[in-house]
This record gives structure tokens, sequence and C-alpha cells, in this order.
């Protein structure tokens, strides 16, 4: 039925582009308008526009018109040359209609999924310039520095001529420069860079060191890796803490080291013992062989021998349904005996890994109990029920316990980071080594993450792997996630040629639609089916004799791989056949763009990790094109018939093109997609194939038993190929089942950050109101206020005997003020009365203190300082307490509670406490800043003495002891009230036994119990 209406009506694509067609008419109609005018009548156009904007006119209104002059302009541009990033160019674009749908759709808020070679670069010149005219800035973000340069070189010669100023945010840029870029019409950066900017603005202590605008609409340049790839990764501004962990990592690498090696050890006995085993044949005990083969994946699920075996369908299976059986609650004991057998245990799915006790016996065989962590509650307890110690004791022994808890907890950390990085992590996979530091490699566009460091200790742990400088371990100052950072511009739009995979995430969160823009020529690319192999060394010499033989026919191939060292291993291959080839990988990200460009060159081989070099066109070099340049430039597609045969089968048998070759599918369908996309720019032929081998990654975690079944039933044999459209799907399965996993983790990540990110707006606003106040003692005396007025209301809670002297002390020690529990005593426990009071002379001391400073310049600048002090301080504090409690909130799981609302339960705790402490800082230091001694020493001296010095001198010394006498009496008064609770609470202890109702009453009368003494 959905297959009919859709074909009757067409699908939600299709009916938004029927709409925007008629908008492309009119543009096109005002451009051929223009045509007539001059130079100066044209750029006249944009002092035009902006008056018309200013008098009413929305931006939609003047859209064609706005649209049709950039078209102009571009026309009128071609044949000018330019340089850009220091290579002279000619212009010759001028934008076709679909480029114009594409424009629209970003002007709307659209994402707008463009084919690669469609020009998405000149589809942002038109929004771009539109929504610059309401004067309130454009942002258009890139993926990296070269290619926001490159555009704002680029595009910029259509935004001069037409008026407006151009500005390019670059990484190092000094904030003066950057304050000047930003306050351009419209600004090119990237995605970090403007993140990174606005956390650095928030933490600045005066107006003019701020850089940033407002956050009207931004155009994302390939948004899906922006908003989805980068979505995980939060940007984080840190500082160096005071804490060194070098020293704990390198004592206790020798350590790891030698565990590793026992575990191999142990792993390759387990392993000759399966062996042993299977060659029994029906002899052989399958319940020891699975318990072994449990233990080995738990203990290196990557060990070469344990992936050897798992080619064989049989093992594989029993090895899934070994951990299917092991995770019930029935065997979870029988599990964790076997896991008990190993040093230490990993789990590959989570990337993580843990010491077994057997483990931390091997470490430290002198003392086994190194490292297993005390029961810190049951010692608490212990220490609180012995009656036997002093109170001195007691703390005492709290605190040694305390210590020795925090030491092994620390230990055992290293020791579980150190594992993960000698087993998990490896080297030219997830990061390289450069100039004597660790620097993580992107999972998803194979790129160097530089500046950029694992938390909670990781990196350390590679870097004393490594044995380079172990860098001091950081703490987090400011941070945000691209999500959040983007979901504050008003309007928000982005181009990408993949978008429609992650349609669903983009609607549910940044309420972004995705319209498909078609080609401006017919797509010519053969995809043929999937090649799948059992392993990985008959894919890649399948993978080699592809190559080989589009070399000798001199045609250019693209090979995508998903990590360094697979493109390495690929490069080691190709120089044994002595194929001459490019790598282009996070070891030479430099050479991208130029690399990326020669790839079309007749015979060339480039290697590269998938998404590299996105943003750059492959050209194709002469010859590569077997076809005619008028079919080229023509609407004929695959079906249509080409010399008596349909262009697809002319194609198969006339290869020509780039031929884009993937050595394993990727993670996410979007990513396979996008390298796909490299080839057939602008109606170019081209042809692409995915090997894939049930070795890979994604096959053996996901996907391989289906397609390892079917081989075994077609009897397929070592080096022969198994290919089908079927087999496609089986793989899309495998990728859908990741991409979902990966959208769950995007999505909650999102909803911890959201109650977080509702919080920073909070701080942030209030930072930035006391940022631009004129007078910042309005918010200074608020503060007073809050601080006062909560302690007024917890102190009449003690009762009338005990309120004034505590609130009156507490005054007397936070403000230089004479308040007596007398003045108090008559206000009868109203704590507004006590608030009021206390504010009034609170207010007159600061005036004095006022009138004491050198000039109100400098008041008002040391009352900003104290406030926006106070606020980083305890932010920085907060965010630490807020990465701690996410990072443990998952496991009350366990116990039947959703994590996510304990979070936001225990965050919106913590933040009111945030918000206190804030106060309490601003209190405690507005009477004890000042801009000079002399000026402390004049405002002391002005101070008004009521009575005798002693009674009324500042901040309270004498006060200080009234109210340790205070608080030692009511501490006695709590202890007496809890002894005679539990006196009262105390079981009533019998002499006799219990006489029941009807029994005969003790005192002899002869009478029932109930008839006598019990009525």
């Amino acid at each position: 039925m959905q297959w009919i209406v859709k074909k009757i009506m067409g699908s939600k694509n299709d009916r938004d582009l029927k709409r925007l067609w008629p908008i492309v008419a009119q543009i096109n109609e005002f451009e051929t308008q223009y045509q007539s005018l001059t130079e100066a009548e044209l750029k006249a156009k944009t002092a035009e526009f902006k008056e018309r904007l200013k008098n009413g006119e929305t931006t939609d209104d003047i859209l064609p018109e706005a649209f049709a002059v950039v078209k102009n302009t571009c026309r009128r541009l071609v044949g000018t040359e330019y340089k850009v990033t220091d290579d002279t160019r000619k212009w010759v674009e001028v934008p076709y209609d679909v480029q114009l749908i594409g424009g629209i759709a970003m002007h709307q808020g659209r994402i707008a999924e463009m084919a690669t070679g469609e020009g998405k670069t000149l589809v942002a010149t038109a929004p771009a310039y539109l929504n610059a005219l309401t004067g309130r800035g454009v942002h258009i973000v890139t993926v990296n520095d070269y290619l926001a340069r490159r555009d704002a070189e680029w595009m910029g010669l259509v935004f001069d001529y037409l008026g407006l100023t151009v500005g390019c945010i670059q990484s190092g840029m000094r904030p003066n420069q950057k304050r000047e870029h930003y306050a351009s019409d419209i600004t090119y950066g990237t995605n970090a860079e403007f993140g990174f900017d606005y956390l650095r603005d928030n933490m600045t202590y005066t107006p003019a060191d701020r850089v940033q605008r407002e956050y009207h609409f931004a155009i994302i340049d390939e948004i899906d890796s922006i908003l989805v790839d980068e979505a995980r990764t939060p940007l984080i501004i840190s500082g160096p803490t005071e804490h060194s962990s070098e020293e704990l990592f390198l004592r206790m690498k020798p350590l790891v080291q030698r565990l590793v090696e026992k575990q191999k050890q142990l792993i390759d006995g387990y392993v000759k013992d399966i062996k042993n085993e299977l060659a029994k044949g029906e002899e052989a005990d399958d319940d020891l062989i699975r318990k072994t083969l449990y233990r080995v994946h738990q203990g290196m699920p990557k060990h070469p021998a344990l992936l050897s075996m798992l080619e064989d369908s049989s093992i594989r299976r029993m090895l899934e349904k070994v951990n299917d059986t092991f995770l019930t609650e029935a065997y979870k004991e029988l599990a964790r005996e076997l896991r008990q057998d190993l040093y230490f245990t990993i789990d590959e799915k989570s990337n993580d890994a843990s010491l077994t006790d057997k483990g931390t016996s091997a470490i430290s065989p002198n003392d086994p109990n190194a490292y297993l962590l005390p029961d810190l509650a049951t010692i608490m307890s212990e220490l609180d029920g012995d009656n036997q110690l002093t109170d001195e004791e007691r703390v005492s022994r709290r605190r040694a316990a305390q210590e020795e808890f925090a030491q092994k907890n620390e230990s055992i950390h290293a020791i579980d980071q150190l594992i993960r990085a000698y087993c998990n992590y490896v080297r030219d996979v997830q990061y390289v080594v450069q100039e004597n530091q660790v620097i993580i490699v992107d999972e998803n566009t194979g790129r160097l993450m530089t500046g950029r460091r694992w938390s909670d200790g990781l990196h350390q742990a590679v870097e004393a792997k490594e044995g380079v400088k172990i860098e001091r371990e950081t703490q987090t100052l400011a941070t945000i996630t691209i999500q959040n950072y983007f979901r504050m511009y008003e309007k928000l739009s982005g181009m990408t040629g993949t978008a429609e995979t992650e349609a669903e995430e983009f609607m549910q969160i940044y309420k972004l639609d995705v319209l498909v823009i078609p080609t401006n020529r017919p797509v010519r690319r053969v995809d043929y089916n999937d090649r799948i192999y059992r392993t990985r060394r008959e894919k890649y010499n399948a993978v080699v004799a592809d190559i080989t033989e589009a070399y000798r026919r001199k045609q250019p191939v693209l090979v995508g791989t998903v990590t360094v060292e697979s493109s390495e291993e690929l490069s080691r291959l190709l120089l044994k056949k002595n194929l001459p080839h490019n790598v282009l990988n996070a070891k030479n990200h430099a050479r991208e763009a130029e690399i990326v460009r020669r790839a079309g060159q007749p015979g060339s081989i480039t290697i590269a990790t998938n998404m590299a070099g996105r943003g750059t066109d492959i050209k194709l070099g002469e010859g590569v094109v077997k076809m005619q340049p008028g079919e080229v430039d023509s609407q004929l597609a695959l079906e249509d018939k080409k010399d008596g045969m349909t262009l697809r089968e002319w194609l198969e048998q006339n290869p020509c093109g780039l031929y884009v070759l993937g050595t394993e599918r990727h993670e996410s369908r979007r990513i396979d997609r996008q390298l796909r996309g490299r080839c057939s720019r602008q109606g170019d032929p081209g042809m692409s194939c995915f090997y894939v081998s049930l070795e890979d990654d994604l096959m053996r975690l996901f996907g391989a038993e289906r397609i390892s079944n079917i081989m075994n039933k077609l009897g397929i044999e070592e080096g022969e190929v198994m290919e089908h459209r079927f087999l496609n799907k089986s793989v899309e399965r495998a990728q859908r089942r990741v991409e979902q996993y990966h959208f769950g983790i995007r999505k909650r990540t999102l909803e911890y950050d959201d109650v977080m990110n509702r919080q920073r707006e909070v701080v942030y606003g209030m930072r930035m109101e006391i940022l631009t106040a004129d007078n910042p003692r309005v918010h200074l005396l608020d503060m007073l206020d809050e601080v006062i007025e909560e302690r007024a209301e917890q102190s009449v809670l003690q009762g009338e005997e005990m309120a004034p002297v505590e609130f009156a002390d507490w005054a007397s020690m936070t403000f230089p003020i004479a308040l007596r529990p007398d003045d108090l005593k008559p206000l009868a426990l109203d704590p507004l009365a006590y608030a009021d009071l206390t504010k009034e002379r609170v207010r007159q001391s600061y005036e004095l203190k006022v009138e004491s400073e050198e000039s109100e310049e400098m008041v008002t600048n040391m009352e900003r300082h104290i406030l926006l002090h106070a606020i980083d301080t305890h932010w920085q504090e907060y965010l630490r307490g807020m990465d701690s409690l996410k990072q443990g909130v998952g496991l009350r799981a366990y116990g039947q509670r959703d994590p996510i609302l304990e979070f936001k339960h225990e965050a919106y705790t913590m933040f009111a406490d945030l918000m206190t402490k804030i106060n309490e800082e601003v209190a405690h230091r507005a009477f004890r800043a000042s801009s000079s001694l002399q000026a402390l020493e004049k405002f002391l001296g002005n101070l008004k003495v009521q009575e005798t010095h002693a009674e009324s001198s500042p901040f309270g010394q004498e006060a200080q002891q009234r109210a340790n006498q205070a608080r030692a009496a009511n501490e006695s008064r709590q202890r007496m009230a809890e002894q005679v609770e539990k006196a009262v609470r105390a079981p009533v202890q019998r002499d006799i036994p219990k006489v029941g109702r009807n029994d005969p009453c003790p005192c002899g009368s002869g009478k029932k119990y109930k008839q006598c003494c019990g009525r």
C-alpha cells in the first residue's frame, strides 16, 4: 500500500523539491534581467536589500532577487584569475539550477545532501549572502583549517564583489585578530575553533577580551562528519592538575609488561589445549573446549591463533553460544570462576580491561592484598562503633583508611589503563607517535587529532607504553559538546554528500530536515557487489590482483582503508609488486589536498583512509574517460542505450573513470557511501567495489555467522570469492546494528549533557551579565543578600536560645559589622527581620569600603573580578564533580534505578550547592579584597566602633570565641538528647516471663490476669 501511495504522490523529498522549482524559475528570471545592469548597479543591490530588510521585508521576500544577484556575479567573474592558498586559478563557476535548490534548502534551515563534485562550496554562497544582509553575521563551518582558508579566499571573490566582508578563523590566531574576523559579515572556520572560542569567551575577565558575537546563522560543510561523527567528543579546555601521575605509570609499567607477557603465555597454552582436543575428533571433550575457548576469548580476543580458529564456522558458533550461555544467571558463577584463571580480562566491545584476583597476586606475590581495594564502608562503620577510641584517634584512623583506599584505587586504575594501552590500543590504528608525542587518530576520518588527549589517565598509559614523555594529567576548565554548541544558533543548516542514512538522528537531535538534491548530470558509477572472502590474507591478495589489473589498463584507483595500519600493510604488498602509489593517512595529512587532486591521473594508485581528502575534487586526467565529451555532458543514464547495450553494460566491458576500491566495510554505511561518492563527479564514469573478509572487525563482531554458514553450504574453498546482492544486505544489516548502537550512545551522551547544558547556560548567562554590567555592585550585593537570608533561615531553626548567638557570630565573622545576640533577641526568631537588620549594616560597611578605595573604576574592576573568580573557581570544581558522577552513575542500573534520572537528581542537588558556594565565596571575599594595602587600612580605620574595640573588631575575633563556646554547648546538648532518645528507644528487659491475658494472675488471687491486675 505504501509503495502504491508513493508511486502516485511521490515521496516527501519529491514533494519538497517540487515546491522549490518555481522559486528557481523566479531566480533565473531575475538573473536574466540583471545581466543588463552595469557593475555599479549590480553592486548597489546589496545596499538596496539591506534597506528593504530594515523597512520590514524578510529574507524570504528578497530571496529570488538576492540569489539572482549572486548567480549574476558568478557569471561576471568567469575568466577572472585569483589566488587560493598560493595557487593561481581561473573562475569558472556559475550555479546550476540544482545548486540553487541546495542554497534555498540551506536558507530554510535544512541539510542539502548533494553528491560529490556537485559544487557544495559554491552552493553556500547564496544563502550566506542573503542572511549576511541582516548585519548579524553568518558562520560557515568546515572540517579543517585548510578548507576554511581555501573557501574563504575562493568564495570571497563573490562576497567582496558584492561589498560584504569575509573573515577566516585559523588555529593559533591572536584574540584581536579573531575579533576582527568574527566582526565580518561572513566568517569561515572549523567547528573546533568556533566551539573553543565560545568557551574562551566565557572565561574572560573583561568584555574587550571576547571575540565572538551572536549566534545567528551557521552553514556546516560536511555536516554529517561534524554533527554525527564528532558528536561524542566534547570540546574541552583543560589545564594541568597539581598532581602528576608520571611516577605512578612508570612504576607500574614493568609490572604490567610482565603481566601481559604471562597472559600471552597462558593463552598460548590454552590455544594449544584446544587444538589438541579438537585433534581427537569425536572423542574430544566439548565441555573442556567450550570452557577453554571462553577463557581465551576473555583473556585475548584478538589472539592470532584464536582468529585463525574462528574461520571455522562451527567453532565460531560454539564461541557465540558459550558467550550467550555464560551471560545467564545460572552460569554467572561458573563464568566468574573461569575468568579468575586469567590474569586480566578484556571486553572488546566496550574496549575495557579488568584485573583479576590472580592478576593482583601475580603483580605483588609478597603481598597479595597490595592491589585489592579495602572495604571502606565496613572500616568506617567499625571505627564509628568502637567506643574505646577517642575522637582524635577515630579521625586519624578514618583519614588513614581513606588515604590507603585512595592510593590503592589510583594504583589499580593505573594498572587497568596500562592493560588497555597494551592490549586494546594499537600503534598506527588508534594513535601514532610523532616527535616524541602520542597523537590520537580520528577513527572516522583517519586524521590526526593534534592537541586532543584521552581522559582518565589513558593517554598517560599509552605514553608510558611507548616510552615517550608522560604529560601531566589535565583537569577540565570548560567544556561543551559539539551538539549543544551548534544548537545555540537561531538557524542551522548544512551540506554533505551523505546525510539520508542519518536523517532520523538529525531530526531528533537538531530538528534538521534532510533534502536530497538531484545531481546536475546522471550518476554513471557502476557499483559492484561486495566480494567476500574467509580471511584477510585472501582478501588482500585479491585486492592487490585487482589493483594490478587496473594499473595495467591505466585506470586510476583510489583505495579506501579503515585504519592507518591497513593502509601501510597494503602499501607493503604493492611495493612487493613494484606498483607505484601514494599513501594518504594520518602520518602525511599535510599533503592531503595535493595527493587527492592527483588521484585521477592515468595509472595513479592512491591509498587513503576512508574520509581523507573530503572537500577536494578528484579531476580525471586525459584519457581516463573513454566516453565521448558530448555523452559526458548529456543526460545519458546507466539504463539508457549506448552502442546497442545499456550504458552500465558498456562500462562493465570498457572500465574507465576513477575506480574506488574499499578494502573493508566501515561500521557506518554513510562513510562507505562517502568513499563511493569520490568518483563519478558531474557525470564522469566510474566504478566501485568493496572487499570484505570474515576476519574484519565489523564482520567478526556483528555479522559473520550467517555469511559463514552460506559459505559452508556452498562449499567455498580457500581463495574463492562469494558475491551476491543479497549478501550486500547481510553486510548492511550488520552496519545498521552498529549504527543504532552508536546512535544510542550519542543520544544518551546528549541526555547527560543536556542536564549540564541548562546549568551551563545559567552560569554563563550570569557570568555574561556581570562581565557586561556597568555596575557589577548590584550583582555583588544581591549575592550578599542571598547568603544572609539563607543563613538567617538556617539559624532560626536552632531555637530561641541558640539562634541569636549562632547568627550574630556568623555575621560578625563574615562581615565587619558589630552585630550582637542582644540586637537579635527582640526580633522573635523572624528570619526576615534578622536578614533585614544584617543587610542594612552590611551595606553601611560596604559604603565605607567604597569610600576608602582610590577610584570608582578600581572598585568596579575589583567587584567584577571577585564575582567572576568565584564563579570560575567553583564551576571548575563542579565540572570535576560532574565528570565523576557521570562515570559512576551507570552502575546504579544494577540497583534497578535509571542512571539518567539519578544523574538529573544529583546534578540538581550539586548545582544548588554550587550556587550557594559561589555566593558564600563572594561574601567571604567582598570585604577582604582591596585595590591596595593603604585602601584596606583606611577602610578598617573608618569602621565605626559602636562599643568596645574587642566587641566590634573587624571580622569578629571576639565573636569567634563566643561562637566556639556556643557550639560546644550546643554539641553537649545534642549528645544528651541522643542519649535520652536511645534510652527511650531501648527495648524493655523483662525480669519474669510474659503473662498471657487468660493466664492465672501472678498476684495469687486465683483470677485470670485480664480480670485482675491486667485490667
